[in-house]
């Protein structure tokens, strides 16, 4: 399996519709794609700003898990490039973001442990 982790960097002003955004249409569109057991979390670190806005700016972490390559392959080349472009032209600079593609090792919830 593998846990697909988009950080997302949003100015303070666009955090309450960047949060709807993702409720109403990211995670639906992922789970329809397979992707599973969504989690949104808010990073707890101090807030820095945002050099491109001038607003001060939160991290948010959102976690899908997915259960193949071909999954996340599909979900790249499908859905994210549109979901991407909504971000863009919705936000602009006030959201930035970055992926990382984690291997779950151990997963208790799923092994019983």
């Amino acid at each position: 399996m593998i846990l697909l982790n988009t950080t997302f960097c949003v100015d303070n002003p666009a955090a309450d519709a960047f949060i709807e955004f993702i409720k109403d249409t990211y995670i639906p569109l992922a789970t329809s794609c397979g992707l599973y057991a969504p989690l949104l979390t808010r990073v707890k670190a101090d807030n820095g700003e945002n050099v491109l806005t001038g607003h001060i700016c939160q991290s948010y972490a959102l976690q899908v898990r997915v259960p193949s390559a071909r999954h996340l392959a599909e979900f790249r080349a499908d859905v994210l490039p549109n979901l991407y472009y909504v971000i863009g032209e919705s936000w602009g600079p006030a959201v930035q973001l970055f992926e990382t593609e984690l291997e779950v090792l151990l997963d208790p919830a799923k092994d019983g442990l």
